[in-house]
């Protein structure tokens, strides 16, 4: 098995199990509120579950993607190009660990608190998307074009 097989299955693994977590999250409020869902989307439960529910649906896909980019299942449409996608959206996602660092630690004054936790997950999120990206790069060649 060539590494970025490895590499690609593992995060695709990673990618289902954190969209499950997600899902599971929106039926409970107080999950929701730690993992910083706002105050508005909790107070009201059904608009709770639904969101997270399809948020849970996008990472899954996301999931499949790199499941597939390793050869695991059928090669799904464009995967090259949604797998890099799905890189940079992750790494751009998880980039707000500078900003968030910078409130936690004093550098910026916002009218808003950032818990440490948010730079714990953001960096998680990045350390994801540069996964995706070395996964996609070193299978590159070898990915069908579909």
């Amino acid at each position: 098995m060539k590494n970025y097989k490895r590499i690609l299955l593992f995060v695709g693994i990673l990618t289902i199990i954190i969209a499950l977590l997600h899902g599971a999250m929106g039926f409970s409020p107080t999950v929701s509120l730690y993992f910083g869902a706002p105050e508005v989307l909790v107070q009201n439960n059904y608009l709770l579950i639904i969101s997270c529910i399809l948020i849970a649906i996008i990472i899954a896909v996301f999931g499949l993607y790199a499941i597939s980019g390793a050869g695991y299942i059928r090669p799904l449409p464009w995967i090259k190009q949604v797998l890099t996608a799905i890189s940079f959206f992750f790494i751009l996602r998880g980039l707000l660990f500078i900003p968030e660092l910078m409130i936690v630690l004093g550098f910026l004054d916002v009218s808003f608190p950032v818990a440490p936790r948010y730079v714990v997950f953001s960096l998680g999120i990045l350390l994801i998307g540069l996964i995706y990206l070395l996964g996609t790069i070193g299978g590159w060649r070898s990915i069908p074009l579909k």
